[in-house]
């Protein structure tokens, strides 16, 4: 896993709009892929923080890294895992 600071500039540019984006409009999307990946139920989760191949989790004032199935290198490629990990974790919805 990369660091913050090594992250790539696509990623650092697009980090807060994704991260606003994802909380406010697919917090379901988060809470059931926390719930799946993790084994934590909490409708309160948000997401935090960005990397290539996954983002963290803020829960309970823990951080928990999800992980995606391929390291991303664009940001359609982001919206790619984020769409994937939605559709595969559905069933875990709270």
């Amino acid at each position: 896993m990369m660091s913050s600071e090594n992250n790539p500039d696509w990623l650092v540019k697009v980090s807060k709009s994704v991260i606003k984006h994802m909380n406010d409009d697919h917090s379901n999307s988060i809470v059931s892929t926390l719930h799946a990946q993790h084994g934590i139920k909490d409708k309160n989760a948000k997401m935090s923080k960005l990397e290539v191949n996954g983002y963290y989790t803020m829960s309970n004032n823990e951080l928990y890294f999800i992980d995606f199935e391929n390291t991303c290198n664009s940001l359609d490629q982001y919206k790619t895992e984020l769409i994937r990990n939605a559709k595969r974790y559905r069933y875990y919805e709270l």
